[in-house]
């Protein structure tokens, strides 16, 4: 990445700083490598399947220093991969998948996929990639393990934003701390409420996403969501509640055609693998650190790349049938 930064700055002031020295180029000596990414994926932290998927590619060279103009697909089919998951070892199956860049390569992307079916929190995963030509890649991470949820609000009788307001909290705040953490993890909250539409004797299902908060812009009222972060909390605006669950039925006069029951806060956990490499690319752990020129993390032995896992939380919360009446909705 600095030698095409560079690449752009010179035309400016190469009569400055290289007079007419015709030996500078912006590319560095080709060096092929070998990439692996796979992503493990856990629905919930007691003991679920997981969802593994992995992509081998090889670095590429081009005539120039534009690399869009290569359109041989670096991916890499024949290879061996295996994942070692607390002990027992399950071998990744070939297969093709839309690609992602459709206006380069073909419409097909060859991938390698597994699902594992018994996958418990703090579960120790190693993997090893065997590719044609002989090549060996390794790498090892640990899936996040359980956490317990508590809210600043004990709904008794079903999730109300209306009733009994407390002093001095007028969010509702969810965390998810373990105070046993060592290592610092990502993580990505998401509310949802989900409601089902009577359409001609049939139930259809929707869902609608709740923002943290509605904030004042020049350009009208703006929604802002939970994003990416180290905090281990979540906070909404019980007016940003009100407004999803008026938002279920905005255009519809027939309120009785919607049902509605309950919340459901997901989180989303990145382990610490996981946590670098997007730290890497997107900026640091913390909010006051600034990233100035970091290489890209890798967990791959043999190559470079990632080996990642993410761990699914979630919590349920039933509303108080008042409160989905007060909507003129049916409470399911």
């Amino acid at each position: 990445m600095r030698s095409m930064i560079l690449f752009f700055i010179l035309p400016a002031i190469a009569l400055v700083a290289l007079g007419c020295d015709e030996s500078f180029s912006p590319k560095q000596e080709f060096e092929e490598q070998y990439v692996l990414q796979c992503f493990i994926s856990v629905y919930g932290s007691g003991v679920n399947p997981a969802t593994v998927t992995a992509v081998l590619a090889r670095t590429y060279d081009v005539n120039g220093v534009d690399p869009t103009i290569n359109t041989n697909d670096p991916g890499i089919a024949g290879a061996e991969i295996s994942v070692v998951v607390n002990q027992k070892l399950y071998y990744l199956q070939g297969a093709q998948r839309v690609s992602p860049d459709t206006s380069r390569y073909r419409n097909r992307q060859w991938i390698y996929t597994k699902t594992v079916p018994a996958v418990v929190g703090d579960a120790a995963v190693s993997l090893t990639a065997r590719l044609p030509n002989g090549k060996t890649l390794s790498a090892r991470t640990t899936i996040p393990g359980g956490r317990n949820f508590t809210s600043n609000y004990d709904f008794v009788g079903g999730l109300y934003p209306r009733v009994n307001p407390q002093p001095g909290k007028p969010n509702w705040t969810i965390s998810w701390d373990n105070y046993s953490d060592v290592d610092v993890h990502l993580f990505v909250p998401r509310l949802t409420i989900a409601y089902t539409k009577l359409v001609q004797g049939v139930e259809i299902p929707g869902r609608v996403t709740v923002p943290s908060q509605y904030v004042s812009s020049p350009g009208g009222t703006i929604a802002i969501y939970p994003s990416l972060s180290t905090q281990k909390q979540c906070s909404f605006d019980f007016a940003a509640l009100d407004s999803a669950m008026a938002q279920i039925s905005a255009g519809d006069s027939d309120k009785i055609k919607f049902g509605v029951h309950s919340a459901k806060l997901e989180v989303i956990e990145y382990d610490l693998a996981l946590s670098k490499y997007f730290s890497s690319i997107n900026g640091s752990l913390d909010q006051f650190s600034i990233r100035t020129d970091e290489s890209v993390y890798s967990n791959v032995g043999g190559g470079i790349g990632i080996l990642g896992s993410s761990m699914t939380h979630w919590w349920e919360f039933p509303f108080d049938e008042r409160y989905v009446r007060l909507y003129g909705y049916r409470y399911r």
